[in-house]
């Protein structure tokens, strides 16, 4: 009995060593160039903290492009409102919401367990995360928020056919939206039909998964449409393509969580020429 125990004792020491050391070799943010991000030196000689170009700008350019074009970006750049942010979540020299405010770059990544941290400033998850700032933050209210659960939402299905026609993101909103949980939802080749009060000139449906360039050439009815190189650029394409996405975003306090307001159609009127 006494040599099991030792052999477990030491069985788990080897796997916690292993772990340990998983975690000092596996750090993405292991930064060896400080000048990429950060004035080279200051007055004094020592490295300086000045960043060359806000942070979000060297976190999308330098490693995390995808983040912030292939899913739901929670807002950054931007006051917070109603919200209560703690002093270990820094806000910029402006006041606004970073990358850094919930991310602390040079933290450690994986805990001497080997759990990944993703450099997050606490180590709640989830909801539980949100609720640091969103401290009205309930299940009853919040929506979309506590379905995604998470403030980077990428889609939870992965594209392996491009010429299935809607982008992952999209199929993502259609697994709830199909009828089934959310109202007035049905999917037919390739079109998106919303609830009746919401599009009473076309028939409750907008194409999705259709190439914006290709169908602005296709003159005609509803498909006079401006240069995608003139849409509001909050307004998203999916590999040219129109999704969900393009006009809805879940962290939108706009009804119908649209990207922009639509009064006087100024949403639809950004793609559609009368």
């Amino acid at each position: 009995m006494r040599q099991k125990i030792i052999v477990a004792l030491f069985f788990s020491f080897m796997v916690l060593l292993v772990l340990v050391v998983f975690s000092l070799e596996n750090q993405p943010h292991a930064f060896k160039q400080c000048s990429s991000c950060h004035v080279s030196k200051n007055p004094s000689g020592a490295q300086s903290r000045q960043m060359i170009a806000p942070i979000t700008m060297l976190c999308s350019s330098n490693c995390h492009e995808k983040i912030f074009t292939e899913g739901y970006m929670h807002p950054v750049d931007v006051r917070p409102q109603q919200v209560n942010v703690p002093d270990d979540m820094p806000l910029s020299r402006s006041g606004e919401l970073t990358c850094s405010s919930c991310h602390d770059v040079h933290a450690e990544y994986y805990t001497p367990y080997g759990a990944p941290t993703h450099y997050l400033r606490r180590q709640e998850a989830g909801k539980a995360f949100c609720k640091i700032c969103h401290t009205s933050f309930s299940a009853s209210r919040s929506g979309h928020k506590s379905t995604l659960g998470e403030a980077h939402f990428r889609s939870q299905y992965v594209m392996i056919d491009s010429s299935f026609g809607i982008d992952a993101m999209s199929k993502n909103c259609i697994s709830c939206h199909d009828g089934s949980f959310a109202s007035s939802a049905t999917i037919m080749a390739g079109r998106w039909s919303h609830e009746r009060s919401f599009v009473k000139n076309d028939r409750n449906s907008h194409p999705i998964g259709i190439n914006y360039e290709t169908v602005r050439f296709n003159r005609g009815s509803k498909t006079d449409l401006r240069p995608s190189s003139q849409v509001d650029r909050r307004i998203r394409f999916f590999n040219g393509k129109v999704g969900c996405g393009s006009c809805h975003d879940p962290y939108s306090r706009l009804h119908k969580k649209l990207v922009m307001s639509d009064e006087h159609s100024k949403l639809c009127l950004s793609c559609h020429m009368i």
